[in-house]
């Protein structure tokens, strides 16, 4: 399930490059993918655990990394939401849950016998008040910025936007077996029915957050689809034509502007571009050439 969700942010990051670029309301989700990635890394999804935190000075920080990164995650996905949802920022709801960042990272270096690494830290070192207070503090810091998620999306939870919602539905329900977990485990004689609640975080927390990206990556990819086939070709025609005549001083251009600007943009760029390439050089292109620009430019005009 780790690979998966690795997987699919990967795909997230990459297809969201060129929006992040141009979009800036795209850029709090491109960055909550690359802590979710991060998070997922230092997880030992792709290098074993123990290598990262033998890099690291094998003192176990790899956990602290873990839930920083995955936290700054929620954080800015939540930013991307609310701003999907025209939603005002309000600041101390805002960054309240950065603010559990300083408590973590103050009750982790408490923490005694931290390494070595390894995937059960936090049971075997529950029986300490600072792993009680350093894991209490990370999931109600995210399980406040969920829900505050799913409350912001209460009124688009329709299609993808359900799927959303759902995914991140599961994800409270697992932050909340683990602050159960923490509670029982701590203040009350009942051991084993702590660990028994427990066990449900890893098994629903990333199965939420699975569905959760999921429908975020079918969300942008049905938004983009439309869009791609109608100028996808002509874009990168026109950039092919551009470079193969040299209409621009530098030869970076025609491929800056193909992933600077939208792709309706670029189209119009490229045309204004190779038009003054004729005008300066007293020339037509072929009428193949020609007859495809004229096309392009009917498309550009019915949709004016």
């Amino acid at each position: 399930m780790k690979l998966l969700l690795f997987g699919l942010l990967s795909a997230l990051c990459l297809l969201r490059i060129p929006s992040v670029v141009k979009v800036a309301e795209s850029r709090a989700s491109w960055v909550a993918s690359i802590f979710g990635l991060a998070a997922l890394y230092v997880l030992g999804t792709v290098t074993p655990l123990e290598d990262i935190d033998r890099y690291l000075g094998g003192i176990n920080v790899t956990n602290l990394l873990q839930a920083a990164f995955a936290l700054l995650a929620i954080f800015f996905f939540n930013d991307s939401v609310r701003r999907l949802a025209n939603v005002p920022m309000i600041r101390w709801t805002y960054y309240a849950p950065l603010l559990s960042i300083p408590i973590m990272v103050a009750s982790f270096a408490l923490i005694q016998d931290k390494a070595p690494t390894a995937a059960d830290f936090i049971d075997t070192r529950m029986d300490q008040l600072a792993t009680a207070v350093y894991s209490g503090m990370y999931m109600l810091a995210l399980l406040f910025t969920v829900l505050r998620i799913i409350y912001m999306l209460r009124h688009k939870a329709k299609g993808l936007y359900a799927t959303f919602s759902a995914g991140l539905l599961v994800v409270a329900v697992a932050v909340s077996c683990h602050i159960t977990y923490v509670v029982l485990f701590y203040f009350s004689p009942w051991d084993a029915l702590a660990r028994d609640i427990g066990a449900w975080f890893d098994r629903l927390f990333y199965v939420g957050l699975s569905v959760t990206a999921a429908g975020w990556l079918i969300l942008f990819l049905s938004k983009q689809l439309p869009r791609l086939r109608l100028w996808m070709i002509d874009a990168l025609w026109l950039t092919a034509l551009r470079m193969r005549v040299r209409a621009d001083r530098s030869r970076v251009s025609p491929a800056w502007d193909l992933f600077n600007e939208t792709l309706e943009n670029g189209v119009y760029k490229s045309l204004i571009v190779l038009h003054n390439y004729e005008r300066v050089n007293l020339m037509d292109f072929p009428d193949s050439v020609q007859g495809r620009i004229s096309h392009i430019e009917a498309k550009l005009d019915a949709r004016t």
